[in-house]
């Protein structure tokens, strides 16, 4: 990250300029005093073909040029000075490079020119708790950022599978109900997703299945690790993850492919055209993902890791002027699993279909109509269906007899957040205030009552004030009302400081309230898989949180180190959570009277050119009222490792990614069959890895990447006190459908 030294935010993006445009403005004077024979072309891009703005541009042996402008090009004349020469190309954020160029009859070729991400300048921009978009190091908020380079180095198809690596976060599969995400020792069911900030919907065992997001179209992936209730409500005690999509803002024409191949019988193809008409933007993004399936236990029939399919279809417009931006989007994603049953009577089967559609309408807009004023509008409808149907197939004919089927959950959600931000005085006040309404509605046989809606209606408000240049204080107040529970009043308080050029503080206190869903109150479901019971007389959930973070960069000529540090501490009462009865597929929702998780981690990088090292550590100790009441320890702690590495080769320009996480003990909740009493077991400690090379051809519009995914070869994790769960493997807890290879191959086209 980038630390300020400077008096305001905006001095961020205008000291860059500035550094950039001072030099290049400087030595092109001097073109205007001499003749030249021919003249200079070209546009300056990154990698993935978008335009770097204000890039110098000279002429090596004179000492002329110019910068570039806003959209990368460039154009200057060249002095007289032979029929060869170099270009000394630069910009913030960049590695520098020399460029060879040749004069043929008087006249130089047009030259489009890429540079490389320097890790150590490199800033990056969030949108995620802003209302305009905010450099990550001006940002009131501690944020992690995942790019898209990174994205498609590791192979990921789904958000589950780019998570898996990721400090601080764990990753757990159900191998019907899909993936389960832990943050800041707190469930899925406190942590708030969103694309493009409208919330996915959908939760089964109050966590949102990542494996169904796909990837192909997103740009960036933001994790904000804490509270962010004010703003966002329910679910986003533990953190909020918001998955930011492309946008073609350059390019009359922009194409982007990919095909995946991996060995386990996982393939996938993707395609996305986006097309420019004036202000108006037109793009549409579709792809499937088939999976075979794995099976650790060839005797039978049955597979672990079921065979599905995927598919998606996404349409959406914009419209932009110089003041106001607007967007439309239509969505459309499938998944279908196929649960294989074992052969009877030695030619009977049964299988179950599991299907699950989503659909989902958003709109916004956002812009100012002066300085002192922006707006952001986003309002969306969301449909979520999960239905199942068995299958009879005779292996003596092959005839099959479908049966009828059932929609075991059926949902919707609308939603509508409105935003404004009013600055009173220019980078010391500002007031931030909205409203957010959301209306939930499930219906079906496994609803009691067979249909059921609640209703959270709410306004905030941030109040920023900086009273010094380098300090920030941000409290913040919601007032909701839930048709179902009484809401309190949802505070926080956020802060900010740059204590010096070398370090940033942060700190949050939050107050934070989550009712139960419709699932948790109403829900019954009983299967020859597990039995899911909810329970109308849950209290809501009410926490106390507190946060802290310290980060360090020392920059040298060459290289860099950033050094970060977290603290946490969450204090939760009647924590609401999913209970399995001791070696059975029973569940049922529970309070849990006091629960608390305090913990941090320690994060270090060092970058030297276009190499990356990346390691850290992380503690979390949780505390409930049961492990005080059965003698345990206050607090179990679990240990979490994580390293990486980032490197291009610069002769072959071939890049190296690895990701290694080591995960220790987990503590899980169940209920002992001999005394009907809660009680917590431990899942065992396991390590992953993933590796990738990458190369790109055809000027950076080909890219091929090869690599491997769990190089361990962790399978499955066995959990101590309990069962691993209706859907688990016959060993433990399910991990991972094992080592394996893959291609992504991805083609860029622009015009």
């Amino acid at each position: 990250m980038i630390l300020l030294k400077t008096t305001y935010p905006f001095n961020l993006l205008f000291s860059r300029k500035i550094a950039c445009l001072l030099p290049a403005f400087l030595i092109s004077i001097s073109v205007f005093s001499q003749s030249g024979n021919s003249e200079m072309r070209g546009r300056i891009i990154n990698l993935d073909n978008q335009p770097i703005s204000f890039a110098s541009v000279v002429h090596h042996e004179s000492g002329t040029g110019t910068a570039a402008n806003e959209d990368g090009y460039f154009s200057f004349r060249l002095p007289s000075s032979g029929d060869t020469g170099t270009l000394l190309v630069s910009a913030v954020g960049y590695e520098s490079k020399k460029v060879e160029f040749k004069v043929d009859n008087g006249e130089t070729p047009f030259r489009l020119i890429h540079l490389n991400a320097n890790y150590q300048e490199i800033s990056q921009v969030i949108v995620t708790g802003q209302v305009k978009p905010t450099p990550v190091d001006s940002s009131i908020y501690k944020v992690k950022l995942i790019p898209a380079e990174k994205i498609q180095q590791s192979g990921a198809l789904n958000l589950n599978e780019l998570l898996l690596t990721e400090a601080n976060i764990r990753m757990s599969s159900d191998l019907v109900l899909g993936s389960q995400i832990e943050m800041m020792g707190l469930d899925g069911q406190n942590v708030k997703v969103m694309i493009d900030g409208v919330p996915v919907i959908g939760r089964l065992d109050g966590n949102i299945d990542l494996s169904q997001v796909n990837l192909h179209n997103i740009a960036q992936v933001e994790v904000i690790e804490g509270p962010m209730s004010v703003v966002y409500g329910n679910n986003a005690l533990a953190g909020t993850i918001n998955l930011i999509t492309k946008a073609n803002k350059y390019h009359q024409l922009e194409t982007r492919a990919r095909a995946y191949t991996e060995s386990v019988g996982r393939y996938s193809g993707n395609l996305n055209v986006s097309q420019k008409l004036g202000k108006n933007t037109f793009s549409a993004d579709g792809g499937y993902e088939s999976f075979q399936g794995v099976d650790f236990d060839k005797s039978n029939r049955s597979v672990d890791w079921k065979p599905k399919n995927l598919y998606h279809l996404n349409l959406a417009h914009a419209w932009k002027n110089d003041t106001w931006q607007w967007n439309t989007k239509l969505g459309y994603n499938s998944d279908k699993l196929h649960y294989k049953g074992n052969i009877i009577e030695g030619y009977k089967v049964f299988d179950t279909y599991y299907t699950t559609d989503r659909y989902d309408i958003s709109t916004g807009f956002n812009g100012k109509w002066n300085e002192k004023n922006h707006l952001d509008v986003v309002a969306s409808f969301n449909i979520y269906k999960r239905s199942e149907q068995d299958e009879y197939k005779d292996l003596r004919t092959l005839a099959t007899t479908p049966g009828e089927k059932e929609k075991t959950q059926d949902m919707n959600q609308k939603m509508m957040r409105a935003i404004h931000l009013h600055t009173f005085i220019p980078h010391q006040l500002s007031l931030k205030s909205g409203i957010d309404l959301n209306i939930e509605q499930m219906k079906g046989v496994r609803i009691a009552g067979g249909e059921q809606s609640i209703g959270d209606y709410a306004v905030f408000t941030n109040l920023k004030y900086s009273p010094l240049a380098a300090l920030d204080f941000q409290p913040g107040l919601r007032w909701s009302y839930n048709t179902a529970y009484n809401s309190p009043l949802v505070y926080s308080l956020n802060v900010r400081w740059n204590l010096n050029e070398l370090f940033i503080w942060r700190a949050s206190a939050a107050k934070g309230f989550r009712a139960p869903n419709i699932k948790e109150l109403h829900y019954v479901f009983v299967d020859s898989n597990h039995e899911i019971y909810g329970n109308s007389d849950l209290d809501a959930e009410s926490s106390n949180n507190f946060n802290t973070s310290l980060d360090f960069q020392l920059k040298q000529k060459e290289h860099s180190w950033q050094v970060g540090v977290n603290l946490f501490f969450n204090d939760i009462d009647n924590l609401i959570s999913l209970i399995q009865k001791e070696n059975s597929t029973v569940y049922s929702y529970s309070n849990i009277e006091k629960f608390k998780t305090v913990g941090g981690d320690l994060n270090i990088s060092f970058n030297y050119k276009s190499l990356r090292l990346q390691g850290g550590y992380g503690l979390t100790g949780r505390h409930n009222s049961y492990t005080e009441e059965n003698g345990a320890l206050k607090y179990n702690y679990t240990n979490d490792f994580f390293a990486g590495i980032r490197f291009t080769e610069p002769t072959t320009k071939i890049r190296l990614t690895a990701d290694y996480k080591y995960n220790g003990k987990l503590p899980f909740f169940y209920t002992d069959n001999n005394d009907n009493q809660i009680k917590e077991g431990k899942q065992d400690a396991y390590q992953t890895m993933n590796a990738s090379l990458s190369r790109s051809f055809l000027k950076h519009q080909l890219e091929v990447i090869v690599g491997a995914k769990n190089i361990f070869d962790i399978t499955t994790v066995k959990r101590n006190g309990s069962g691993g769960g209706a859907h688990a493997g016959s060993t433990g807890t399910p991990v991972s459908y094992g080592r394996s290879f893959f291609i992504n191959i991805n083609y860029k086209f622009y015009k």
